[in-house]
């Protein structure tokens, strides 16, 4: 059995929120209770809505803030463990892709010298080796090396997020996040950088953790796929699987809401009601309160996750889910819970 590049065990996030200078803290869980494995040159996909929780999820992943509760291991080594050194040598391992990259990019620097920094931070190579190495990566994404001395408001979006993800695979991590890496960018620059990932992922020993909202981007580019409501994996598994029979309600609202071009196909549904509603974590489903599915026990037992051939669902009814979204049996499920 491969030993797993990545792992999570019970990783939660607790935030403490003030609102007045006599009022008693409270906290609120950006990530909870969170486990799974991540083998090398695997990639898996973070999807859910704004708030969910995905940006903490990979934050903690990264070391870049600390879990209140639970463990990373990453080539077998806790997060907890790790001294000045160990986390130096972690920082040349992985790396993260930002969502914006205008505000990820110095404005002060040119191209070049920010590719090249890790290099020379590092003391990976020295100054004219570097700058070489970061013309060949700049080729490598799709930019010519003659870019180096331009600045980054003299690029478009999509030249400067190839720029953001160069200088993330210039140290050649083992682990890259990217962290809505194509949400800012128009539909015509989203399809030429998934290309280029997809490319890249070839090439590399890389393994990836893509966060995004958009589902119809993330089907391209990971082998698996969790979705996240409120801090919570509420569904993961294949990607094929989760898509073609999602077993959560979430799930399936998200996936029905992704525009086609078929006329033939056509959503039957439910839309997600209302909005995220922290309030419903402490106890019970927490997606109870926008769920059309929902029966007494969601308020009152919160579903853990259980394996579905390849995949998993924290449902008390994932087994009704049992046909694609498409399937008329789904409508006649929605008369049933109406009734």
């Amino acid at each position: 059995m491969n030993t797993p590049l990545l792992r999570t065990c019970d990783l939660t996030k607790a935030y403490r929120h003030k609102t007045g200078f006599f009022a008693r803290p409270t906290s609120q869980l950006a990530a909870s209770s969170i486990s799974f494995e991540l083998s090398p040159r695997e990639r898996i996909g973070v999807v859910g809505e704004s708030g969910s929780g995905k940006s903490t999820l990979g934050r903690l992943l990264l070391g870049l803030i600390p879990p209140t509760r639970g463990d990373v291991w990453f080539e077998g080594v806790n997060h907890k463990d790790r001294g000045p050194k160990d986390w130096t040598a972690f920082r040349k391992r992985t790396s993260l892709v930002q969502q914006n990259p205008l505000s990820a990019l110095n404005p002060q620097m040119s191209i070049g010298e920010q590719v090249a920094e890790g290099l020379l931070v590092h003391r990976v190579a020295g100054r004219s080796e570097a700058y070489e190495r970061t013309a060949a990566m700049l080729e490598r994404v799709g930019l010519s090396s003659a870019m180096m001395n331009r600045f980054p408001h003299q690029m478009s979006g999509g030249q400067r997020q190839r720029v953001v993800i160069a200088r993330a695979l210039i140290l050649e991590p083992k682990l890259v996040v990217f962290d809505e890496a194509v949400s800012a960018l128009d539909v015509s620059v989203q399809a030429q950088v998934v290309a280029l990932l997809r490319s890249l992922w070839q090439e590399l020993d890389l393994a990836y953790v893509f966060i995004t909202h958009d589902l119809r981007i993330v089907r391209h580019l990971v082998d698996r796929i969790a979705v996240m409501y409120l801090g919570r994996i509420v569904e993961t598994g294949d990607i094929r699987a989760v898509y073609e029979q999602p077993r959560h309600p979430y799930t399936r609202a998200l996936l029905a809401s992704v525009p086609t071009l078929d006329p033939s196909i056509r959503n039957i549904e439910p839309p997600i009601k209302g909005e995220l509603d922290a309030g419903k974590v402490s106890r019970g489903c927490a997606f109870r309160s926008r769920c059309p599915f929902a029966i007494d026990r969601c308020a009152i037992e919160a579903p853990p996750l259980r394996a579905f051939d390849r995949q998993q669902a924290a449902c008390h009814r994932a087994e009704e889910f049992a046909l694609p979204i498409s399937s008329s049996a789904i409508v006649q499920q929605q008369k049933e819970t109406a009734q």
